[in-house]
């Protein structure tokens, strides 16, 4: 009779284990289907603009060239909570014009606080030299000019470093505006242009979260469709492109957020 009675109860358990298995494999605990969502982390970005005319955005003046262009799609971006610029590029400055920029409080305030610097500078140096010795231009004259360049921009990073430590600096390399004009001359003019961007770039590289941005191939060949009418510097289009590969490689580094 004992025995019986376990086997009864032992049978009772059985069934009792066998439905509960079974509820809980049609009905699960809700909260594993539950997916765990992380807030999407907003970035903000503080910019501070310098250098000549490109930053500037002549040319471009509705647009304010590739900044004013960086600037507007990185607002459009949905993980971006604010954008901030201080544009202080000024047309006609030469790497001399931005270290006297550099002293300025305001400036310096500007770079403090950001964490985007974007730089154009060294055009309007190279471009003295052809004014200068146009009738009787000397490889020479390139060589005495990118000595002194070459100081003025590691003064220039040197002075930015010692302002902001950490914000992420955008520097652009010189294209050739004159491939129109200079006809025979091009031969002799591209070299050099050449050896100076190679030469800003391995400046560049000595220095901490500073990127080189190319941009002699972007107008090779295409003066017509991405110059201004002063055939000199970019228009929309032009700019555009020089934004382009300036965004491509924000989203790349995903600098200081706050």
């Amino acid at each position: 009779m004992i025995k019986k009675l376990w086997m009864i109860i032992f049978a009772a358990v059985a069934v009792i284990f066998a439905v509960g298995y079974g509820v809980s494999e049609y009905w699960p605990d809700q909260n594993q289907d539950k997916q765990v969502h992380k807030p999407v982390r907003k970035v903000s970005y503080h910019i501070t603009a310098l250098g000549d005319s490109l930053t500037e955005g002549v040319g471009d003046q509705k647009n304010s060239g590739y900044a004013g262009l960086a600037v507007h799609a990185l607002r459009n971006e949905k993980n971006v909570q604010k954008v901030t610029l201080a544009n202080f590029g000024h047309k006609g400055d030469t790497s001399t014009d931005l270290l006297k920029v550099l002293k300025r409080p305001d400036v310096q305030m500007k770079i403090r606080q950001s964490n985007l610097i974007f730089m154009t500078i060294g055009g309007n140096d190279l471009v003295q030299v052809l004014k200068a010795n146009f009738m009787d231009l000397k490889t020479s004259d390139f060589t005495v000019r990118q000595r002194i360049f070459s100081s003025h921009l590691n003064q220039i990073f040197t002075e930015i470093r010692r302002l902001n430590p950490s914000a992420r600096i955008y520097y652009f390399g010189l294209y050739n505006p004159f491939e129109d004009y200079l006809g025979n001359a091009n031969r002799d003019f591209v070299p050099i242009l050449d050896h100076w961007n190679a030469n800003n770039e391995k400046i560049a590289k000595r220095y901490n979260r500073v990127s080189f941005i190319p941009t002699a191939d972007i107008f090779k060949g295409k003066g017509d469709s991405l110059l201004y009418e002063d055939h000199f510097h970019p228009n929309k289009k032009g700019y555009t492109l020089m934004a382009g590969r300036l965004l491509k490689l924000i989203k790349q580094d995903r600098p200081g957020q706050t």
